[in-house]
């Protein structure tokens, strides 16, 4: 399973920072991980985490973390871990 993990993963990191911010449509955007790597975790270690992402811009990327998942959900009315699901499919199914 690490194999394939290390294979893919920057590929998916890489298409979806492709997609256009999940709150706006910005089209500069960072990945996003819903399941944190927390801080001090190896970024550049391959991990099924990465697989959790969504494309936020700066500005929301940052506001997420100053809000916390609920308020931001709550805020934006937007189902981030739908996001994840749609992402995935779009990247092994289209």
């Amino acid at each position: 399973m690490d194999g394939l993990v290390a294979k893919t993963n920057k590929e998916y990191i890489k298409y979806i920072k492709s997609q256009p911010c999940s709150i706006c449509g910005s089209l500069e955007v960072d990945a996003h991980h819903m399941d944190f790597i927390g801080m001090g975790g190896n970024r550049k270690k391959p991990s099924l985490k990465d697989f959790s992402c969504v494309s936020l811009c700066r500005i929301h990327h940052a506001e997420y973390h100053s809000l916390g998942h609920k308020k931001f959900t709550e805020k934006y009315n937007r189902d981030l871990w739908k996001e994840v699901y749609y992402n995935l499919r779009g990247f092994y199914c289209e």
